[in-house]
């Protein structure tokens, strides 16, 4: 667990309130096209980037067995087309496992927020590559436990940058 300046502690959500923002599309998912675009760049297996167009669209076929040209995505995705059928909106909402109504305008904000809180915390989780067999026993541990681990991670995260620091070191002497 990480400090601020004042010795506060600091938690996981909130030290990443600010440096996800520009990353993941916060704030401002308000339109169709920020939305679809937001999905496409951040619901994307580990160690890759984002999907393509085509793929959203394997994606679709593969999620409910039903086709959707390219062209109809990628207009989504650029603000070309603002007013898709309910039934593009249902198979979006299945391939990425949203509600549906997270394309409308008038979804709640609150819903909003948590909704990108929870698919940011999964596409940590995955970069991290963290097994849901890790995550289940880490989440069965009390919170002395917890502790306990969180303790472990910084202590081991503050070694590999001093490891880092020493072997840069140890580049920039012999150069």
């Amino acid at each position: 667990m990480d400090s601020t300046a004042e010795g506060d502690p600091v938690m996981p959500g909130e030290a990443l309130d600010g440096a996800l923002d520009g990353a993941l599309g916060k704030p401002g998912l308000r339109t169709l096209a920020e939305k679809v675009r937001w999905l496409i760049d951040t619901a994307h297996p580990a160690d890759r980037g984002p999907y393509s167009i085509a793929e959203v669209c394997f994606l679709i076929h593969k999620a409910t067995g039903e086709q959707v040209s390219h062209t109809t995505i990628w207009k989504l995705a650029n603000g070309q087309s603002q007013n898709p059928s309910k039934r593009l909106i249902e198979l979006l909402a299945r391939t990425f496992g949203v509600p549906p109504a997270f394309f409308f305008d008038d979804y709640d904000e609150e819903q909003l927020g948590l909704l990108q809180e929870q698919v940011e915390l999964l596409t940590l989780i995955r970069d991290a590559k963290i097994t849901s067999a890790e995550l289940r026993a880490l989440l069965g541990l009390d919170s002395a436990g917890r502790k306990a681990v969180a303790d472990a991670i910084q202590r081991t995260a503050r070694a590999e940058v001093q490891r880092l620091a020493r072997d840069q070191a140890g580049t920039s002497d012999s150069s």
